[in-house]
């Protein structure tokens, strides 16, 4: 992908990743080709390649952009509590609810998996819980999918609970967690 800093490359970035999600409310991500994508962004195919390489990579693009918009909204996660970022991650989600509904129409969702994977390690709160794993990746990968199986289950039952009651439920069950590996910790350590 495009990293330059030329303002009309940059602008033909945009174009094309906007162009891709206008695309995806009216038709399958599978059946959606490149030539597609440049007819709605009204660019050449050359254009195309000289940002993107896939459509893939347009999605990645997109993840990045509304992860960077998550991380503004959570004041870039610093002493930030579970029930804090559980209830921002919620709240966001269900802002972008179209997209997150597109993803799941699509049997996208593999990409908010490996989004949360990628971006979870940031924040601060992971970070200072994983300072003591042997190997966090476990972890991260836990919680990676079990924050996307709980955000589809929530679409699928069409927000049945509250944000609250999600955030609340998240902490209990990452307190949990966190709590029995010190505990675990400490009694290896005796």
């Amino acid at each position: 992908m495009y990293q330059g800093n030329n303002p009309s490359a940059i602008k033909s970035r945009e174009w094309i990743r906007e162009a891709l999600i206008r695309l995806l409310s009216n038709q399958l991500y599978a059946k959606i080709s490149i030539k597609d994508i440049c007819l709605e962004a009204d660019l050449s195919r050359q254009t195309f390649y000289q940002i993107y390489e896939s459509k893939d990579e347009i999605m990645a693009y997109h993840f990045e952009c509304l992860f960077l918009t998550f991380k503004e909204k959570c004041a870039d996660f610093k002493e930030i509590s579970v029930k804090e970022m559980a209830a921002q991650f919620f709240t966001f989600f269900q802002e972008e609810k179209s997209f997150v509904k597109i993803l799941i129409d699509n049997k996208l969702t593999y990409y908010l998996e490996d989004m949360f994977e990628q971006y979870l390690p940031q924040i601060d709160l992971f970070k200072r819980y994983n300072e003591n794993e042997t190997n966090p990746d476990y972890t991260i990968a836990f919680f990676s999918g079990a924050l996307t199986q709980i955000l589809i289950h929530w679409f699928d039952k069409e927000f049945n609970l509250t944000i609250d009651a999600i955030a609340e439920r998240i902490e209990e069950i990452i307190m949990a967690r966190l709590i029995s590996c010190k505990s675990e910790q400490m009694i290896s350590e005796e």
